[in-house]
């Protein structure tokens, strides 16, 4: 079974793949690949554009790992229709992802993000409106690894979980678990609302006036998911107007933030160049989802970790 990498293996990962029974690996810089080193190949592990006619045109292809969560740049209709296997890194940023969305929420309330502004100033300064996340409420929309392990970690510091998914699975971090329909009707309710959402057509400017017209003006907005998913024009008159508290945005649209774009000098905005997803031990926890995968598709011929449903996009 040939494989082909487009990640640059470790000595140790390559002895673990090789390891599997009946593999010939291949790994090839993304920027080096060309669409020939795609021949004969049945499993790709990682994507790069310059691979997507040969793709395309591949009668031996069969499944391709990303290492990225989001698949938006991979041609999914066409995938689909060819029956190739999908599977994306999900849940090896959780950590990072978590840790950095507790980050925005511990600075708003020890109003931090002033801070960090009088310390560029050279001022010696306290603020009004020190809080605590302690018996806030969270809501968070995306209940997938990322949400999950936010809820976790939100719990340990006493805050009460409402998630929001398109199916009320329950969860034993969320304590409340909400229909997507029916956010509008809860996100009242909520002192934090964390975007974790992928980009798909039923999430294109899910976020918009009358979505941050229902929240709370006390309430701050979180996107650690996609820049799309928020009508950036509406979030600006919120917060210009003082209907939200403020927000703290990884993720915009575009990217990278104009610097005309008025969001730069808000007091009450923390913006950050998308890097939640970003940490040294990243590419470590993706390969372990491949190895995984590898080899149950090797002994049982199909893989159950992160598989990607081309209907919904994720």
């Amino acid at each position: 079974m040939k494989v082909l990498s487009l990640v640059n293996l470790t000595k140790k990962q390559r002895e673990k793949i090789e390891s599997i029974s009946n593999i010939d690996l291949q790994v090839v810089s993304p920027k080096q690949v060309t669409p020939e080193d795609l021949d004969g190949v049945e499993v790709l592990y990682d994507w790069s554009n310059t691979l997507k006619d040969a793709v395309i045109k591949s009668d031996t292809l069969n499944w391709i790992q990303v290492v990225r969560a989001g698949v938006d740049a991979l041609p999914l209709p066409e995938l689909d229709n060819k029956g190739v296997i999908l599977t994306n890194g999900s849940g090896a940023n959780a950590i990072n992802i978590a840790e950095q969305t507790l980050a925005y929420m511990l600075m708003f309330v020890r109003r931090m993000n002033l801070t960090a502004r009088h310390q560029d100033a050279k001022e010696w300064k306290h603020d009004s409106g020190y809080n605590e996340v302690y018996n806030k409420t969270v809501m968070i929309v995306g209940v997938g690894h990322i949400g999950t392990l936010i809820a976790k970690y939100a719990k340990a510091l006493g805050m009460k979980t409402v998630g929001v998914r398109h199916r009320e699975k329950p969860n034993e971090y969320i304590d409340e678990m909400v229909a997507m329909p029916d956010i509008a009707d809860k996100i009242g309710e909520a002192d934090f609302v964390i975007n974790a959402l992928p980009d798909t057509e039923a999430t294109l400017g899910i976020f918009n006036n009358d979505l941050f017209g229902a929240m709370s003006k006390k309430a701050y907005y979180i996107n650690i998911g996609r820049g799309k998913t928020t009508n950036m024009d509406d979030l600006v008159e919120v917060l210009k107007d003082g209907r939200i508290a403020g927000a703290a945005l990884d993720v915009t649209t575009p990217e990278p933030l104009p610097s005309s774009s008025p969001l730069w000098d808000m007091k009450n905005v923390i913006i950050t160049p998308h890097d939640a997803g970003m940490s040294v031990h990243y590419e470590e926890r993706a390969f372990d989802i491949f190895k995984r995968n590898l080899k149950s598709y090797v002994e049982n011929g199909e893989v159950v970790e992160n598989v990607v449903n081309y209907s919904l996009g994720y």
